[in-house]
Parts: structure tokens; sequence; C-alpha cells
């Protein structure tokens, strides 16, 4: 099956030129919120975006910032949800609610009623079958081998029967864009089919979505820019009348942008120098829960790699000092990470023993995995001024460690296409993604049936079985205690080497007023953005 980046997914890519790590919660920091808290209409957000999309709505073929860049079109059956407390979970969005019935085994949706696609036509229970059978076809949809048909009783109502329940379904069967059907046909030429070739051509650069907001122009690597869509489905909503996006790589454009006048939100892309720069100017700084915890990972699928020795794995820990790194990098927005799972997540264990810095320790390990004059390692990063700076200084510690470190500074392009595609021949420097709860972070990296494919990270047997398991488990409780005992094993085995954590974060004009990271990187709601009048 093809896989995608979720992560993560969707975020995988949302902040490539950010490293570091991230505390729990939401915090703010810069000038004062000037609004007496009740949302107006109107208004043009002026953005700065770091890319845009290479493929608008053909899910086989978009990566991960393919989908945040059309969130404010596209939209999804269930999409997850974060209350003021901070509780997480799936909530029903264009469904009106939704059922997953392990004895019976079926997934039942029933649709919002009255729902129009920016094109005018009806969501209907037949138009979101043929999405299902789109992702099927083109290989994004997972578990489809647990399908054994899907059935639309009635209009509104989509019925899929499976042959094994899995805790999974909500996110690899609810979390799915739903497209306009009558779009794809109109313009897929005479072969109407899901997987057209001409309606694949269209899709690269039209989205027709459910969503707030309708795209009106995108001149790929300038901007995007987006109206309000009149017959949005929530009424009263989206708030903004125009979006106008920026496209901008480039941290000190986008900091100058902000600071002269010219956008009103960066949206992606800034690293902690740049908070605490705009945050000191009177900017809003809004970090939330989800991050990208940082990790080394070795290359362990080569069988004659250095890195299927536990020695070394776990000298290499002991060789990073996370504490002064991390703090240097982080200006005091990143949190080293002790371990896997944040203290605030699922899969965090209290009494685990760690390994802290210890030089010497490392030194000794390598000298008995057959090392006593140093190991030679090529470490992959990527080439963005964060990332090499996060290279020097794990290179430096490495160095001091017993190691003989050698930096491969690759483009984005290699960098993703080694550690998604091809693989990487021996250390990367990489994020991991972060789920509604650590089981679905663990299930979309880690597992034998990830959504984010690390090409060279091998799953042992513990994990291969704990997979099948774990994924029968219906109650929270028990798959928390689950969670808690695969990020044991993969510490103990030291699988990966955790870093450090970078927040996701948001930096505006204290006048707009937005939570675009509350629910996490995979969904972004849009049409709750709004601006002071100006």
């Amino acid at each position: 099956m093809k896989k995608v980046l979720f992560v993560i997914l969707s975020i995988l890519v949302i902040l490539v030129t950010v490293l570091g790590s991230c505390g729990g919660g939401n915090t703010v920091t810069g000038g004062p919120n000037t609004s007496d808290g009740k949302p107006v209409s109107g208004g043009i957000l002026r953005a700065v975006i770091t890319g845009g999309p290479a493929m608008m709505s053909y899910r086989g073929r978009m990566g991960p910032a393919d989908a945040t860049y059309t969130m404010p079109a596209a939209e999804y059956l269930v999409e997850p949800y974060v209350d003021e407390q901070g509780n997480r979970g799936w909530i029903p969005f264009l469904c009106e609610s939704y059922k997953i019935d392990p004895a019976g085994k079926n997934f039942t949706f029933n649709l919002r009623k009255g729902v129009k696609f920016t094109d005018g036509t009806e969501m209907t229970a037949s138009v979101v079958k043929w999405n299902f059978q789109q992702d099927i076809d083109n290989g994004w949809l997972q578990d489809v081998d647990k399908i054994t048909s899907i059935d639309t009783p009635d209009n509104y109502t989509v019925v899929i029967h499976f042959t094994e329940y899995s805790n999974q379904y909500e996110f690899n069967w609810g979390w799915t864009t739903i497209f306009s059907q009558a779009a794809w046909e109109a313009n897929a030429g005479t072969d109407k089919s899901p997987t057209s070739e001409q309606g694949i051509a269209w899709a690269v650069g039209h989205v027709v979505g459910t969503g707030p907001f309708i795209l009106e122009n995108y001149t790929r690597d300038v901007s995007m820019t987006w109206v309000k869509n009149p017959n949005y489905w929530q009424k009263g909503k989206p708030y903004l009348d125009r979006m106008e996006w920026t496209i901008s790589t480039e941290a000190t454009t986008s900091s100058s942008l902000l600071q002269a006048g010219d956008i009103d939100l960066w949206y992606q892309g800034h690293s902690a120098s740049d908070w605490a720069e705009l945050s000191n100017l009177g900017f809003v700084v809004k970090t939330y829960w989800p991050g990208l915890p940082q990790m080394l990972l070795g290359n362990t699928v080569n069988p004659d790699s250095k890195w299927n020795d536990k020695r070394v794995r776990e000298a290499l820990e002991y060789a990073i000092n996370k504490g002064p790194i991390t703090d240097a990098l982080g200006r005091g927005f990143y949190t080293a990470s002790k371990q896997i799972a944040p203290q605030t997540e699922w899969g965090y264990i209290p009494d685990l023993p760690i390994r802290e810095y210890n030089p010497d320790k490392a030194k000794q390990l390598l000298a008995e995995a057959g090392y006593p004059n140093g190991c030679p390692v090529t470490l992959l990063i990527q080439s963005v001024p964060a990332n090499i700076d996060a290279g020097e200084a794990i290179k430096q510690s490495m160095d001091s460690s017993g190691f003989q470190v050698t930096l491969d500074i690759a483009d984005p392009g290699r960098f993703y296409g080694s550690v998604f595609g091809t693989g990487w021949d021996d250390l990367v420097q990489m994020f991991y993604g972060m789920d509604v709860n650590y089981l679905g972070t663990y299930m979309s990296w880690f597992s034998t049936d990830p959504k984010s494919n690390l090409a060279s990270f091998k799953r042992d047997a513990f994990m291969a079985n704990f997979d099948k398991s774990v994924v029968l488990i219906p109650d929270a409780q028990n798959q928390r205690t689950a969670t808690e005992e695969v990020m044991r094993h993969m510490y103990e085995e030291a699988l990966i080497c955790p870093l450090w954590w970078v927040p996701a974060a948001a930096v505006g004009a204290p006048y707009v007023h937005h939570e675009i990271y509350r629910h996490g990187f995979i969904r972004v709601d849009w049409e709750n953005v709004w601006m002071d009048k100006q």
C-alpha cells in the first residue's frame, strides 16, 4: 500500500525549518489581546507560509504539506478535537454522528444533510462512497484488506463492513477527505473513473471541497488566495472575507514582512530565535500541545549496519549532551526529551531508567562494540539553518564522546526522499509525529503498518506481535497501558535516540484571533479565525 505522511502528519513539512522540542499545553507570549472576545466578520488575513501544494485533491499523490495547504477548502468525515481543558479525541465533522461496532463489524457514518461542495453539488452517501473507492484505488486508505464492502442504505448513511476490528479506524477511515465527485468527473475527460489520468492532472491545481474557503488563485512558489465560501454549512462562518498567503522560505524575509505590517500572521517556518525576537516586539506567539519531537535514527534495515549493535545505539544517547544543546537552540521554547513520549502523553513512564549524558560510558560501549579508536558516522540532516545548527551541535557532542561524525547536508527533496523513500545510509536527524494520543503516534510512525514509513528503520519481533494485538483493544485505559509497554520496549532497546521537542507555533499581530494548532497538525479550523476591526 502506498504510504503518505500524515503528519502529521500533515505537518510533517509544516515545520521543516524548525528544530527543537515542545512542552505541553498552550502558551501565549507577546502583545495584548485587543478584542472583547467576540468574533466579528470581515477582513483580509495576510499570512506567510513556507510552500504550496504539489497536488491539491488526489490523495494518492498528495504529500503531507499538500493536505495542510488545502485545508481551507477540504474537510473530513471525522476530525480531531481538543476541548478547553485539553482533552483530546475524535468528533464527527462532515457526519452528524458515527459508530464503530466491533461485534457487528461495521463502521457507520450518518452524514450531515444539506452540506454542499463549492460547486453547488450536495455531499451524499454515494459521493462519500466514491471518495472511499478513489482512496482505495489510489492506495491512500489503510486497512483496506479488512474491508468487505461499503454500503449506502440511504442518501445520508455510509456503512463500511470489515472482517476485524481495529482501534485505528477513526484515524484510518474516519479522517478521510471528501472532495466533489461532480467536479472530478466534469474535468476527467472521457474516462470518469476515480483514477482517470486527466482527472489527476486537473487535481494538481484544483480543489473543490466543502470547506469555508474557495481557492481563487495559486501561483506556485509565490502565493495562494482564498475567498469566503458564501454557502458554507456552518452558518455565520467563516468570519474572514479573504485570505492572502505569501509563500516564503526565508525566515528573515517573513519576519521583516510581519514587522513592517505587510502580513498579519506568520503561519509556518519560524524558529525559537524568531519567537523570542518577535515576542519582545509585541507580537503574539502561540504554542500548542502538538509538536515535532526530534530524534536520531540509525539504519537498522541494512544487516551490515553498525546500528544493529545495541551497544552502539546506547552509546549514541550517552554521547548527546541534550540539556545545553536544547537550551542553546530553543531559547526557552524547547524541552529536552529524556524518553520517547513526553510527560504529558500516553507512553511516558515515570520510573523508566534513562541514559543521561555520559561521554565516558559512550566511549566504553563503543570500545566493546569494536570501535576503540572512534566510530565513524555520517549524519544526514536537512539543509535549513536551524537543522544545520543542530547538526553542528550534535556532531560536537558526539565527537567528544567517541564518534567521528561527518555531516551530510541534504536539500529537502533528497532528505525526505531518503527518509521516506530510498532510505538513508547511516544516521539521520529526524522528527516523528504527534497524533491524538501516543498510541496513534506509535502506529503512524513506528509500527509495521505506519502512515509515515521511516524507510531504514527495522521493526523487531516484539513490535510486530504488539501491532497485531494492540489494535484490538477497545478501551482507552488498556490502550494507554499498552502504549507504555511498547514505549518501554523501544527505549530499553535504544531503537531511537530522542532529542528534544519543537512546539507547534504561530506568530501574529495582536488583532488576529486564532487557534491554528489547537486540534493538532491534521486539522486547522480556518472558519474560526477572525480579526479585530482595523
